[in-house]
């Protein structure tokens, strides 16, 4: 079975999504659709700060010991504990499942279209060049099956903000194709169940909503032209591939229920910052804390439950 699904969050923990299938091939659905992820499942996963552990994927692998492989549980992240990655693996997972994170802080969609913050951060097109040439080979010690993997990606907050600050719009269509290309990639290797999470609302967002009026609806044009294309093509993607389930994950309404409620979530207010990621929504003035990261991961998890999760 071919589908899409916008899965749209309308809840807190314990929230519930809108999940309806719309069909976009008339092949028949895989009866096994409910089953097929009784065993170990795997989750290769790209993005940003947003969503980095700190993974190297050079390091020890992923098992039950530790299901991110490298480095320790929660891993090393920009939330002060557990991001939303490893709150799929640890909170929110039906049976175990191995996390292949090759996101890194500061990368972009390709470092030749928006140039990352920094020297030596992988762009996703480096990212999923990794995967290929690692995971993606099938090796013995990860001996996945299109049936038991998932592929989510999480960019365009660097690349919108990295333009942003030079007073340049970030160029969304050719960020869009890169985009899908690598999705192609993983495609080819054999992945067939994709997600993507949109870019947050950045005027949410402290260190953007510290800005101008005019700056803020500039960041957001720029943000809400992206998500709107990658949601289109999407569906494209999904169409022109087989045998492929595609979701788009919406961010904000994760990152809404936690600002219009912070005291639900153990804050003060919504725009407090605190390093232990736990007193206030916000880890720094860029970065949310540890509940709008589980808000997050159960918006992933409610988008492929019964089926992933």
């Amino acid at each position: 079975m071919i589908s899409l699904t916008r899965a749209l969050f309308v809840g807190g923990f314990g929230l519930a999504s809108l999940a309806t299938a719309l069909p976009v091939s008339s092949e028949p659905e895989d009866n096994a659709l409910a089953a097929r992820f009784l065993g170990t499942k795997y989750l290769f996963i790209f993005g940003d700060s947003y969503t980095a552990t700190g993974f190297n994927p050079s390091g020890t692998k992923p098992s039950s010991a530790n299901p991110i492989g490298n480095p320790a549980l929660p891993g090393s992240t920009f939330s002060g504990g557990y991001d939303w990655p490893g709150y799929l693996v640890t909170s929110f997972n039906t049976s175990q499942t191995l996390l292949y994170n090759y996101a890194v802080g500061g990368a972009t969609v390709d470092s030749n279209l928006v140039a990352p913050p920094g020297n030596g951060i992988k762009s996703f097109v480096e990212q999923t060049a990794q995967w290929k040439s690692g995971v993606g080979t099938k090796p013995s010690y990860a001996p996945w099956t299109s049936d038991n993997t998932l592929a989510g990606a999480f960019f365009g907050i660097n690349d919108v903000l990295q333009k942003y600050w030079k007073n340049q719009d970030a160029p969304v269509t050719q960020m869009v194709d890169r985009y899908f290309e690598n999705f192609q990639t993983l495609y080819a290797g054999g992945v067939r169940n994709f997600f993507f999470i949109t870019v947050p609302p950045l005027d949410k967002v402290p260190q953007i909503a510290a800005q101008s009026a005019t700056g803020r609806a500039k960041v957001m044009a720029n943000v809400n032209s992206f998500n709107s294309q990658l949601a289109t093509r999407l569906a494209t993607f999904a169409t022109q591939n087989a045998n492929v389930t595609a979701v788009v994950v919406e961010s904000a309404g994760p990152i809404n229920a936690a600002i219009s409620n912070p005291k639900q979530y153990q804050a003060s207010d919504a725009t407090c910052q605190n390093r232990n990621g736990k007193s206030c929504l916000w880890w720094d003035n860029l970065h949310p804390g540890t509940a709008i990261h589980k808000l997050l991961a159960e918006a992933v998890a409610t988008a492929f439950k019964g089926s992933f999760f």
